[in-house]
């Protein structure tokens, strides 16, 4: 058991991250406020799941491609019960996920100290999201036992799982289907280096494969999700071009896009379309966009969460905070107009506690050598990071913000001394 492994102000750190889920439920259930514009989304595939109609449409629906059916697949098995219910029930396994963070940290033999705490406390997201109908706190729960897996001595078995985990963050959040590839690549090396073999380095591409082709069957339109052309036109695209031209000019542009899409006679050629747009807009400002993408996935790192806090006050479109403001050339002093601006005061702390983060996260990776395995991790994260571009913001960075954390702690419980940086430049082997 956990506890028997902690010291006593270990374990009082451990119930204070539970007091602040049930202080965050409490505010939850307060503001009366579960849902987001996705969570509806979410909640119609449950519907077809629970109803068995998930595949049983003839004509092919764009909903159910959208959406991959992992999380629409747990909220079916609370179809039709009070929300509280599913809200209780993701609270209790957000518990669970910080029961394996500890076990985490104590692997790396580091004493959980009274501070750290703060690092979870001024992490509201993670709160926040695992008290919504939101897929973020499924993911991070799959990114932890990620993370356990790979920090365990090597089988086949544990490989297996982590294969399957890698599916299922696909199949419940659309931007880790690249990931895929990543994994093929990484654990090959890793194989080669080992000089090991293991057929399970394929079933994760077979999924993917097999599932786009499934689609395609389907729609006439090989694709993993449809919010991948959404994402491109709507935000990636449609903010680029607000950064670069004007936001007027984005608007005209981007209701020029979708009209003619609109008009399209099916979902397959209304993709197609939206894709060759996307593809030969990149194309066109491929030194620009490329530039641009960047600098927006990292600075997206360092968003204080202005949009999560606002979830318990009123529904918002995701246009009122700093991204939409940075994106866009929007006015600063727009922010003031808001009539909730007092939590702009909350997020100070919390903006620089997210600094102090990244600092000790990056500060370990530089002086400590890790197995090749736990290298996985970190390039998972970056990736993502990459990919999520001019959107990523506090809730696309929520669901690694404990992995984060971790590398913090272990950050700062790392020597100073000249002689243990010395000794922590040799590679130490996590079995």
């Amino acid at each position: 058991m956990l506890f028997k492994e902690l010291k006593k102000n270990e374990k009082q750190a451990f119930y204070v991250i539970i007091i602040f889920y049930i202080l965050f439920l409490l505010f939850r259930i307060f503001s009366n406020t579960f849902y987001l514009v996705d969570s509806y989304e979410y909640l119609d595939v449950a519907k077809k799941i629970y109803n068995l109609s998930f595949l049983s449409s003839k004509a092919p629906d764009e909903l159910t491609t959208k959406r991959p059916f992992i999380y629409p697949l747990f909220l079916s098995l609370f179809y039709g019960l009070p929300i509280l219910v599913t809200i209780l029930f993701q609270t209790l396994i957000g518990v669970f996920s910080f029961y394996l963070l500890f076990k985490i940290i104590k692997k790396f033999e580091i004493h959980i100290k009274t501070k750290y705490i703060l690092f979870f406390i001024f992490t509201p997201s993670i709160f926040i999201y695992t008290q919504l109908i939101m897929s973020e706190w499924l993911v991070m729960f799959f990114l932890i036992l990620l993370f356990w897996l790979l920090i365990q001595k090597w089988s086949t078995k544990n490989f297996a799982f982590i294969q399957i985990l890698t599916i299922l963050l696909a199949f419940t959040k659309p931007i880790f289907y690249p990931i895929i590839y990543l994994n093929l690549v990484f654990f090959a090396i890793y194989f080669i280096k080992k000089k090991r073999f293991s057929f399970w380095l394929f079933i994760p591409l077979i999924a993917l494969q097999s599932y786009m082709f499934f689609n395609k069957s389907e729609t006439g339109y090989k694709h993993f999700s449809s919010i991948e052309n959404i994402n491109l036109i709507n935000f990636n695209l449609y903010y680029f071009k607000c950064k670069t031209e004007s936001e007027p000019k984005a608007k005209v542009w981007l209701d020029s896009v979708h009209n003619i899409a609109d008009k399209k006679t099916n979902f397959a050629e209304k993709n197609i379309y939206l894709k060759n747009i996307a593809k030969n807009e990149i194309k066109q400002h491929l030194f620009k966009y490329s530039f641009y993408h960047f600098y927006t996935s990292i600075r997206g790192i360092f968003d204080p969460g202005r949009f999560d806090t606002m979830t318990f006050f009123k529904k918002e479109d995701g246009k009122q905070g700093f991204l939409q403001i940075l994106n866009t050339k929007k006015p600063i002093m727009d922010l003031l107009k808001n009539k909730f601006v007092f939590v702009y005061i909350l997020l100070i702390p919390i903006f620089l506690i997210n600094l102090i983060k990244w600092f000790y996260f990056f500060k370990y990776l530089l002086i400590k050598k890790l197995d090749f395995k736990i290298y996985y991790i970190i390039t998972v994260l970056v990736c993502y990071i990459l990919i999520s571009g001019p959107v990523n913001s506090s809730r696309y960075m929520m669901p690694f913000q404990a992995i984060i954390i971790v590398f913090a702690i272990l950050g700062i419980s790392s020597k100073k001394t000249t002689k243990d940086k010395i000794s922590n430049l040799i590679p130490k082997r996590i079995h």
